[in-house]
């Protein structure tokens, strides 16, 4: 068994893998001064692995967390994705590949694979919000960054004193806002909606009508329940499927 893991910037995602197919997951989330316990959460309960394939994006302390927990209770090395300038004929578009996070693509090599005919338009929705558009012969274009619902939640009420907000998933109420929590759920909803929107128009244009958009991520589910979206298909476990292709091939010696 090959036990995949996620650490994001406020969460920690996990599967376990056995003959190419996902047997067992899992998620929390977690704060930077208790992942250990996280850890010790998620994983005390799973049998020994043979490897550990990972990917983090939220800092050094994090990756050399995981790292420590895992050597200490399944003497095992963790093997980290780093982002590539090509795996097979996925090209990356980044002159610096390492500044387009490993978790995006992970992103990119799993949704190009979902649809290796078509362009794509991968959304993956977390902390931030990111885009990477793929062509149909796998050439990664780049993509558009936005801040999530919860960061622009935050700076929000950070930075206006007199206003008082709790966090809310979209209502689809009709009308306008009588009340300040309305005003500020609804507001960053419509902003949010109608930025997304507008991104994979944007991106059908300049790649074609027929692109297939994924989406992915903890915020996955909020987006495909706005209206007036188009056709969005959501992969839950998408980082996951690039993050075992990429290093379960690259130690095989044809990832590259």
């Amino acid at each position: 068994m090959i036990l995949t893991v996620d650490i994001g910037n406020s969460r920690i995602k996990w599967a376990l893998w056995q003959a190419e197919i996902i047997i067992a997951r899992g998620v929390a989330a977690h704060e930077s001064d208790k992942t250990m316990s996280c850890f010790e959460t998620l994983f005390s309960v799973l049998e020994k692995p043979s490897r550990v394939f990972a990917v983090c994006v939220a800092g050094d302390e994090q990756q050399q967390a995981l790292s420590e927990w895992i050597k200490q209770h399944w003497q095992l090395e963790v093997e980290y994705l780093k982002t590539q300038k090509q795996y097979k004929n996925i090209i990356n578009a980044y002159q610096d590949p390492e500044q387009h996070g490993a978790d995006r693509w992970a992103a990119v090599v799993a949704g190009h694979q979902c649809f290796p005919d078509s362009s794509v338009c991968v959304i993956s929705a977390g902390t931030a919000i990111t885009f990477d558009l793929i062509d149909k012969n796998g050439r990664h274009l780049g993509g558009y960054i936005l801040p999530s619902y919860a960061s622009m939640h935050a700076a929000l009420l950070a930075d206006t004193a007199n206003v008082l907000s709790t966090f809310n998933v979209p209502s689809h109420k009709h009308g306008i806002p009588e009340n300040t929590d309305d005003a500020v759920n609804q507001g960053l909803h419509i902003l949010l909606q109608a930025g997304i929107r507008e991104l994979c128009r944007i991106s059908q244009e300049n790649m074609d009508k027929s692109m297939q958009i994924i989406v992915t991520g903890g915020f996955a589910e909020t987006i495909l329940d706005y209206l007036d979206m188009p056709l969005i298909h959501h992969e839950p476990d998408l980082i996951m499927q690039g993050l075992y292709t990429i290093m379960n091939q690259q130690k095989r010696g044809v990832g590259d």
